[in-house]
């Protein structure tokens, strides 16, 4: 029966063909498949695989392996202060918090449905690790994610808007499905901060991208936070149109291990 040649240009015959394999999975950019055939071919020999299981488990190893790139390539662009999972956060010690109340934030609807979250709380409860467990959750399901501190945020767009580049400074964070914007109120913010905030939500919203959120303000201290009550009250009216704001309380994380010693001791 004729087939195709290795070069797509005639017709060969399938008798004695002598195909260089490794040369045609280089030029189709199958790395996993060229790494792992010699051992699939063994095992399949040994184990009596059918072409289509033999041709299915390749595949799959090149897919599953293709989407672990493609995470950790999203996670870095995330620009995550550090990688953490939903699985490492304590619930036992932040008892404040359910995990059951983060679910409509950790299913694969996340984004489509453009949920935003506010977590207020002081430092060290975990906002901070929930919301990048959320960023990278959502990575995880095929999305992009970035990550950003509110003083740096703002401070950019700030400068970007008395340049008259605040359109152009907006737009890279109007892009990533997931933003996450950390720590506001913690540091003094640009006295135009409510403006270049406000146009970056409001852009969002009209996507219906997720915004999260971490502060140690509450939500009446907003206006004071961004110098001006009535613009604080519109972005955090259209944060909580398809959002929640969660309190977290309790101690810091990050003296757990003081006070474990203390306890020993």
């Amino acid at each position: 029966m004729p087939g195709v040649g290795p070069s797509g240009g005639g017709v060969v015959s399938q008798e004695n063909i002598d195909v260089d394999l490794e040369s045609l999975l280089r030029r189709l950019h199958l790395p996993t498949i060229r790494r792992l055939l010699p051992s699939y071919c063994e095992q399949a020999a040994a184990e009596g695989w059918t072409h289509r299981d033999f041709l299915g488990r390749l595949v799959a190893e090149e897919v599953a392996n293709r989407n672990n790139t493609r995470i950790q390539k999203a996670a870095r662009r995330a620009r995550f202060p550090s990688l953490k999972t939903i699985e490492e956060f304590d619930f036992t010690y932040q008892t404040s918090l359910k995990r059951q109340k983060l679910g409509p934030y950790l299913d694969p609807d996340f984004v489509g449905q453009g949920r935003n979250l506010i977590l207020v709380g002081p430092s060290g409860t975990g906002k901070t690790h929930l919301c990048c467990a959320i960023g990278y959750k959502a990575i995880q399901y095929g999305h992009d994610a970035r990550f950003v501190r509110a003083c740096d945020l703002i401070d950019e767009l700030a400068s970007a808007g008395k340049q008259g580049r605040l359109r152009e400074a907006t737009t890279g964070y109007v892009e990533p499905h997931v933003l996450i914007i950390d720590e506001v109120g913690y540091l003094h913010h640009a006295d135009s901060a409510a403006n270049v905030l406000y146009g970056l939500v409001d852009a969002r919203h009209q996507q219906r991208r997720p915004m999260l959120f971490t502060t140690n303000k509450t939500a009446a201290q907003w206006g004071d936070v961004l110098h001006d009550h009535q613009l604080a009250e519109a972005i955090l009216d259209r944060v909580l149109e398809r959002g929640s704001l969660i309190e977290l309380r309790g101690r810091s994380y990050r003296t757990k291990h003081h006070r474990e010693k203390e306890a020993e001791s």
